[in-house]
């Protein structure tokens, strides 16, 4: 006859292997200011990594963010899709260095292979930040394109929050 406590010795060792290798190698987000990526397009300025256009912290809704990319209309950037990894994320819209008074508006696209996956309302200062999901499963690049409304492009300071790549 077995000894029960022979048995839940091992059992408890695989468990607590388990949860080390689980804490110690979580599956992590990709950042795409940690990333190599291609400036398609920049008639202003060249993206900026971490900060706003004008070099600030990101701030979009009164938070503050640290990963992000800064871009002035028209712009576009081309990324890579890390390998396993099935998901953009992003929280977009105008910086809050942009005043109410002062007038802001900019449309953000996610386009692959020639079809656009993705395309904001008109977002304007100062508007909460807008989520976004992508499934990217299956494609191998992204591009990261934001337009200027309808009132010109002088104020127009949008930010990539967060931009990132995630497993699903």
């Amino acid at each position: 006859m077995m000894n029960p406590k022979s048995t839940v010795i091992p059992i408890l060792a695989v468990i607590l292997f388990g949860l080390f290798l689980w804490i110690k190698w979580p599956a992590r987000d990709i950042y795409l200011s940690d990333m190599d990526y291609t400036v398609l397009q920049a008639e202003w300025a060249q993206p900026s990594r971490d900060t706003s256009i004008e070099g600030n912290p990101i701030q979009m809704g009164g938070k503050f963010y640290t990963k992000g990319i800064g871009v002035h209309p028209t712009s576009e950037i081309s990324v890579e899709i890390p390998r396993g990894y099935t998901y953009f994320i992003a929280e977009i819209g105008v910086d809050d260095e942009i005043k109410e008074d002062q007038p802001a508006s900019v449309i953000f696209q996610v386009a692959s292979e020639g079809a656009i996956l993705y395309e904001s309302a008109l977002l304007t200062a100062p508007m909460p930040p807008h989520r976004v999901i992508i499934n990217v499963h299956g494609l191998e690049s992204i591009k990261l394109l934001v337009t200027g409304g309808p009132d010109g492009n002088n104020a127009d300071h949008a930010n990539w929050a967060l931009a990132r790549f995630a497993k699903g």
